[in-house]
């Protein structure tokens, strides 16, 4: 049973990053969800996909305060491949970052949304 996605880097700059995520079939997002059909629930996206990955590139981004404007609009499956892009700028308030993403396969949106951080 896999605990993550399979990432690699496909650019980056200090504000922006694109990534390619294997799904691998065995992904233990998958249990329960759903036999016979399995799709990677929405909190996977948003912690493994997004929020994680937002750790990973950029540095110093603080205390999670808030997601905003996340839509899932298409079923990610076992054994895609996926787009993800983050983008960070300040948020609305002082000490805010905020981190844009947007995971898509074959150019279909499948979620998007920000997370905002406190420094």
């Amino acid at each position: 049973m896999s605990d993550d996605f399979v990432v690699r880097e496909v650019e980056r700059t200090p504000e922006r990053a694109v990534l390619r995520a294997s799904v691998p079939v065995d992904l233990r997002f998958f249990e329960g969800h759903f036999e016979g059909n399995p799709m990677l629930p929405g909190v996977a996206q948003l912690v493994a996909l997004a929020h994680r990955r937002a750790r990973e590139v950029f540095a110093a981004l603080g205390r999670e305060k808030r997601i905003v404007r996340v839509k899932f609009e298409a079923v990610i499956h076992p054994g895609d491949e996926l787009d993800v892009t983050l983008e960070r700028s300040a948020g609305g308030a002082p000490g805010e970052t905020q981190v844009r993403f947007d995971v898509s396969r074959d150019g279909t949106r499948c979620a998007s949304g920000a997370i905002v951080y406190q420094a």
